[in-house]
């Protein structure tokens, strides 16, 4: 099993819940498999199959985030506010002009209308009630380097469109507006390294539980990595784009890392760095 795995760069839904069945010797199903990314235990992605549209661009902090300001309504004052898209309490995209034409195997970040998604085919393969939420950001995707995307929908694709209209250029930024969800010709697929993220920490609970680490034998750890990433030029106050270029080098050590396991480490540096000063 393990050898036809490690030429695949992702299984689809049902290949990873058979995957698992059989690594760990008992029923996982493909409603277990969106839990688990639900839960936030496994990356799931997504395979634009026939391309997508997007505005892409990088996270930052949102105390960097650039500001723009505009006077209210009775020019009494002046109203400030981020120029970019908040998707987070601490994460802001701020993306480029051009649109982008997404094509294959993308993350999902799990924290808009792509996590709705995800639910509502959980819900359905469950029986459980319909989902009717809605994410004002929209549906976001993560790519290389740290690159975030927000999906875009044209508005000749609407179903309401009236089809005596001329045609809106698919050139103009204008005509399109936020996806509400992924577009119905993608599928959801896992990634090989995200499914051997999982199995490293599934397979040795005993391990840690005998030894858990200690709180200050993870803040010199996280110390050492800043240290570490300073030597290599790594920003680990951008921790989306540092994990992705720290995942690169794990693929090249034979040992792969996902970004997201390797960011939620970084995402713990600056409360390391502060307690160690004290």
């Amino acid at each position: 099993m393990k050898k036809p795995l490690n030429l695949r760069q992702w299984l689809t839904v049902p290949e990873a819940a058979r995957h698992l069945t059989l690594l760990f010797g008992e029923d996982v199903s493909e409603a277990d498999v969106l839990r688990f990314a639900l839960e936030d235990h496994l990356t799931l992605s997504v395979d634009f199959v026939n391309h997508t549209m997007a505005r892409c661009g990088p996270v930052v902090p949102i105390q960097d985030a650039k500001r723009i300001s505009f006077p209210s309504l009775d020019n009494s004052k002046r109203i400030h506010t981020i120029k970019g898209l908040q998707i987070s309490s601490d994460e802001v995209i701020e993306f480029d002009q051009e649109l982008v034409r997404l094509a294959g195997i993308w993350d999902l970040k799990m924290t808009g209308a792509e996590q709705i998604d995800v639910e509502r085919r959980f819900q359905d393969l469950t029986d459980g009630p319909s989902v009717d939420l809605y994410s004002p950001v929209g549906t976001i995707v993560c790519g290389p380097d740290g690159l975030h995307c927000q999906l875009l929908s044209h508005f000749s694709d609407d179903a309401i469109a009236d089809p005596e209209k001329p045609r809106k250029s698919r050139r103009d930024r204008a005509n399109y507006y936020p996806a509400d969800g992924l577009p119905e010709d993608c599928r959801l697929v896992v990634r090989t390294s995200a499914l051997r993220d999982l199995e490293a920490r599934l397979s040795e609970p005993d391990r840690l539980a005998e030894k858990p680490l200690e709180q200050r034998e993870r803040t010199t750890l996280l110390v050492i990595i800043a240290a570490l990433a300073e030597l290599a030029k790594i920003d680990v106050t951008k921790p989306a784009k540092a994990g992705a270029t720290i995942e690169s080098q794990t693929a090249l050590l034979g040992v792969e890392v996902s970004s997201r396991a390797i960011q939620n480490h970084l995402n713990r540096i600056p409360e390391a760095l502060a307690r160690r000063d004290k």
